[in-house]
């Protein structure tokens, strides 16, 4: 029974003492205080890492699936384009219709590029395009595949691809002539259309045009032994620096030859000659300019004293290295070789050194960038002999001379002046080499000169023998 009504409400004076508690009831207070404090840090932590690893592998799986699923929805779009694309081919008015092309077009948001090529089977069982190879069997049918890609296609994926071979709908061949299968590409490698393919008019072959392959068949012709296939388009220039390059290919009765041509828009070089030196010069009025390239080296002379003069070259990508002189390169045969106008080629000692100059190159159709031609440049004054007219030979060795650098010329060099040595007063510029001048009337210059020359370039003159030496000190 409760005693007070100050028990009652638990409440007690300041000097009184709280009732004491039993151990087992101190015990069940201390365990109901742990179990309110909640999770410690270090369980929170495990816990958020826990999920996380959950979550994530959740994420992947859908995010797999979706990817997935995507990459089979546009596996489907890229076979339908495919076998759409086959049965364009199909529908062709002619097998030689079917050509080499990709397009590209966007279905449900991918992009899809398709890409259709070919190549002919032939009756020996092996392949042929329009690039150069050897001669094969005849033409039987047509080989034809599709390649289709996307845009973002998952690491790895493979393309989808669909293939056909279908014959020509009239005959290509005949067992007793043979075809000729005519190819032709510009600098970039793209076949160029509307190049006209021709044989003399004596193999009663019409001639024909290349479609935008670059392509051309040359059929039922009669066979020979060698045959001139001719490729000519107005404002396009061969590789080999002609407007109408030709192949020399035989033909032999139920075969196919093959021939392949390099056309595109000529690259105009303006080029400034040897203004290296300051002041009025005269050049040789029937001066040799080579263009040195990957595909070979051109000469080209030229009848007038124009300085610049402008040429129009094939558009290679790597450009040309360009020195004034005949120069030719033929390590087998010093007499045929003429290394002396190219600086790269002087003997390098421990303090000088030439350098070929350095490629220029312009796009097809285009100029390329003006260009300077550097030369050796001779005074004459007071120089002895008679006659107004000048010419100068070159005077170097055919194998070179380790003593002056000069690399030699086994074919020689003559470039002549015309009436310009006035009060035995002139300047001339010349290709780098050794060189001998020579004095005279119009129609012979005999007369050695021999005194009164001076080289303003680099080089040494003794008795009116005049070194041109292109190379420069080296740099420590």
């Amino acid at each position: 029974m409760r005693t007070s009504i100050l028990e009652d409400l638990d409440v007690y004076p300041r000097t009184s003492r709280r009732p004491s508690t039993t151990p087992s009831t101190a015990k069940s207070q201390f365990s109901a205080r742990n179990e309110d404090a909640g999770f410690t840090l270090i369980e929170v932590i495990v816990a958020m890492v826990v999920f996380a690893i959950i979550v994530t592998g959740f994420l992947y799986v859908m995010t797999s699936g979706l990817v997935q699923n995507r990459d089979t929805r546009a596996r489907v779009v890229a076979a339908n384009l495919a076998a759409q694309q086959i049965d364009l081919a199909r529908a062709a008015e002619s097998v030689l219709d079917v050509r080499n092309e990709t397009h590209t077009t966007t279905l449900n948001g991918d992009t899809f590029h398709v890409t259709t090529s070919w190549s002919w089977a032939t009756s020996t069982g092996g392949s042929a395009t329009c690039e150069a190879g050897a001669a094969t069997g005849a033409l039987t049918y047509k080989r034809v595949t599709v390649e289709v890609t996307w845009d973002n296609m998952p690491a790895g994926a493979r393309p989808v691809y669909s293939d056909t071979s279908f014959a020509p709908r009239s005959k290509l061949n005949d067992p007793e002539r043979g075809t000729i299968l005519v190819g032709v590409v510009d600098s970039a490698g793209v076949g160029v259309s509307g190049v006209t393919v021709s044989l003399p008019s004596s193999s009663g072959v019409a001639a024909v045009t290349t479609d935008s392959d670059g392509c051309a068949y040359l059929l039922k012709v009669p066979p020979a032994e060698d045959y001139t296939v001719t490729a000519s388009k107005s404002g396009y220039i061969s590789d080999q620096q002609v407007t109408a390059p030709t192949a020399v290919v035989p033909v032999t009765a139920g075969t196919t030859s093959r021939a392949s041509f390099s056309l595109d828009k000529p690259t105009t070089f303006s080029l400034t000659y040897a203004d290296n030196v300051a002041g009025a010069k005269s050049l040789p009025n029937n001066l040799t300019t080579t263009f040195i390239s990957t595909y070979g080296n051109f000469q080209q002379a030229t009848a007038t004293t124009a300085n610049p003069k402008s040429f129009t070259r094939f558009p290679i990508p790597s450009g040309y290295s360009i020195v004034a002189g005949a120069y030719a390169e033929a390590p087998e045969n010093p007499t045929t070789s003429c290394l002396a106008p190219d600086p790269g080629q002087w003997l390098a000692t421990a303090t000088l050194a030439g350098a070929r100059p350095a490629p220029v190159a312009g796009l097809a159709g285009g100029s390329a960038p003006a260009t300077s031609v550097p030369m050796g440049v001779v005074q004459l004054a007071g120089a002895n002999g008679t006659g107004t007219y000048l010419k100068a030979v070159y005077a170097g060795s055919v194998t070179g001379d380790a003593t002056t650098g000069d690399p030699g010329c086994g074919t020689g060099m003559t470039y002549t002046f015309g009436s310009i040595v006035s009060s035995n007063a002139a300047t001339i510029a010349l290709p780098y080499g050794t060189w001998q001048l020579y004095r005279g009337t119009s129609t012979s210059q005999t007369s050695a000169v021999t005194s009164g020359v001076t080289a303003v370039t680099a080089g040494s003159v003794a008795a009116g023998v005049i070194v041109l030496d292109p190379r420069t000190a080296v740099t420590p």
